[in-house]
């Protein structure tokens, strides 16, 4: 399985970069987009690097904070109609404290450009050995920020992230976790995933940037549990994250950039 990074917080020299993430992932005979990053980056990226985006066969949002859902009006504007996985709850007004934090182009303005919307409530196995998991469960103390809320029926409510998917890909029994942030925590996200497979490798964003040393130490011990082979962090990880983890777990950990490619299988 071949991974590009066509959107993340830091890139190659010679690509743009932007506060999102965008992964291509290739897997067996079936190719994805996962998440769109906040504008036209990803496409840009794609561009550059000889990518033809037509040819994805489906385009899964990990949760509809811009940064992720954002650049999709730009994706579809290239590819035309494609099927759109997302959580249910993916178009609800989301806020970062009184931040604004939907993307501009709604539901009905994707949908003209050929956007064909799929909204799962519960875990479901897209095709063979790929499965979203959605809005995993509590099984630790990791909960969203209290900064982010909802608009529902007019009233602001926290966000708990009900519409986080995470991307699982197993292969002979071992899986590759693929997150967009996170938000509700990678030690939950490894557990759900941890009953379908062994998580051999972790890729995407963790959420970690807002963490104390103390409370990254706490994260890493868990993580340490899990035995995890390899992790390709970026995005909302944080630096300090990032550095906590190569220190301490002991797995191969590097660090997203737009431009990468990488193999985990």
């Amino acid at each position: 399985m071949r991974i590009t990074v066509l959107c993340n917080d830091k890139a190659l020299e010679g690509f743009r970069s932007e506060h999102g993430i965008s992964l291509l992932v290739e897997d067996r005979d079936k190719i994805f987009l996962f998440d769109t990053g906040s504008t036209d980056v990803a496409v840009h990226n794609a561009i550059k690097m000889g990518i033809d985006l037509s040819k994805i066969d489906a385009i899964i949002i990990s949760h509809g904070h811009d940064d992720h859902l954002g650049g999709l009006a730009n994706v579809l504007r290239l590819t035309g109609s494609k099927h759109v996985y997302a959580g249910n709850g993916a178009y609800l007004h989301k806020y970062s404290d009184t931040t604004f934090g939907s993307p501009i182009y709604g539901r009905e303005f994707c949908e003209s450009l050929g956007a064909s919307f799929n909204f799962v409530t519960e875990d479901f196995e897209l095709y063979d050995g790929v499965f979203l998991l959605t809005a995993v469960p509590f099984e630790t103390g990791e909960r969203p920020q209290e900064k982010f809320n909802i608009l529902v029926n007019g009233q602001r409510k926290r966000d708990l992230f009900e519409d986080e998917l995470t991307l699982l890909i197993v292969i002979n029994n071992r899986g590759t976790v693929i997150t967009g942030c996170s938000h509700r925590g990678i030690g939950n996200i490894l557990n759900r995933a941890g009953r379908y497979c062994h998580v051999k490798n972790v890729v995407g964003g963790l959420h970690l940037a807002h963490k104390s040393l103390a409370e990254l130490d706490g994260d890493v011990d868990y993580l340490k549990r899990f035995n995890v082979e390899s992790y390709h962090i970026g995005h909302c990880t944080g630096d300090k994250a990032i550095e906590t983890i190569m220190n301490r777990v002991p797995a191969t950990v590097e660090e997203l950039m737009a431009g990468q490619r990488f193999e985990t299988f």
